[in-house]
């Protein structure tokens, strides 16, 4: 399996960077003439296409980690990022910025808000489901994140008469891959970087932590310190990918679960596994709208569908087995 995502993977890269209404032999043309230093203008692999490969593969793999991180700690199939709420305070935190302006002055400012709202909403979350018992998780972040949802629909309506501001904030919720830019990619790589690293870091102790927090204990982990740092690395996961690209629903959810049904649940294989997957579909995705111009679909609009008749179907097969998460 991970060979032949390793081989998906670097053929969809190719196309990504050679797929284009301007030929190739133009392309390449400007890329000498850039190297050479004897042209400063606008090419298209340059400049266009491979800031967009890369924002693919981070935001990709980051969802699609942040979200097998996430099953693994609560025990939960259900618990992806999206179900808890943390895409939500990220999203409801990054229209307080459009809408502020801030990102103008400080484009990292958008980055920062949605690592801020996401750490928050799971601090929330996870304050609630220990006082109320685990049992209650999926339903907190659901209502959580219902709310979050209703007060950033609340301001967008405020602000309908702003054809400007609405526009960026639509482009943004769609989950648009479209114009991205070396400016996107500075602010997510970073995070996604020292994301993935923190997660592959702790990765026994999270097969640890599957056997309960006092089994955890007594084999030597430090339990609340290394589920922060997790809930921290996932932050950082969740903000540099909604910062680069938007909103990508259930993309945190369909994989690691498929992934872990596959493979097992030893996250010393799970959490790279997921990276690669994660890059893999949603670059193959890109490739897929890109090839067939499909313009009036976005990435997290199909992430959306697709992953919405998945989760229902979870949900029906969770209530008629009973299963437990292993």
């Amino acid at each position: 399996m991970k060979y032949s995502l390793w081989a998906t993977l670097v053929v969809c890269s190719i196309a990504t960077l050679i797929l284009g209404p301007t030929s190739l032999e133009t392309v390449w043309q400007g890329v000498l003439e850039r190297f050479s230093g004897t042209s400063d203008s606008w090419n298209p692999l340059l400049d266009e296409r491979l800031p967009r490969l890369l924002v693919l593969i981070a935001t990709g793999a980051s969802l699609s980690v942040a979200g097998g991180v996430m099953q693994s700690l609560f025990q939960n199939p259900l618990a992806s990022p999206g179900v808890l709420g943390m895409t939500a305070g990220s999203s409801l935190s990054i229209l307080i910025v459009l809408i502020t302006g801030c990102h103008i002055i400080y484009p990292f400012a958008i980055p920062i808000a949605a690592i801020g709202g996401c750490l928050l909403t799971i601090m929330i979350i996870w304050s609630l489901s220990r006082c109320h018992g685990m049992y209650h998780l999926i339903l907190t972040g659901i209502a959580l994140s219902t709310t979050l949802i209703a007060i950033h629909g609340v301001i967008v309506y405020a602000l309908r008469d702003q054809w400007q501001l609405m526009q960026t904030i639509a482009e943004w919720e769609a989950g648009s891959t479209l114009d991205r830019t070396w400016q996107h990619a500075h602010m997510q790589l970073p995070l996604t970087i020292i994301g993935l690293i923190g997660c592959w870091r702790y990765r026994r102790e999270i097969n640890i932590l599957a056997l309960g927090d006092e089994d955890a204990c007594n084999l030597g982990v430090d339990v609340d310190t290394v589920r922060w740092r997790l809930f921290i690395c996932v932050a950082l996961l969740i903000g540099g990918a909604m910062a680069a690209v938007g909103v990508i629903a259930f993309f945190g959810l369909v994989l690691p679960h498929v992934i872990r049904r596959l493979q097992g649940p030893d996250n010393i294989r799970l959490i790279p596994l997921c990276a690669i997957a994660g890059a893999t579909v949603l670059v193959l995705l890109d490739n897929i709208l890109r090839f067939f111009t499909i313009h009036w679909l976005s990435i997290g609009n199909l992430s959306a569908a697709l992953g919405g008749i998945f989760f229902l179907g979870l949900l029906v097969q969770q209530l008629r087995q009973g299963a437990t998460y292993a």
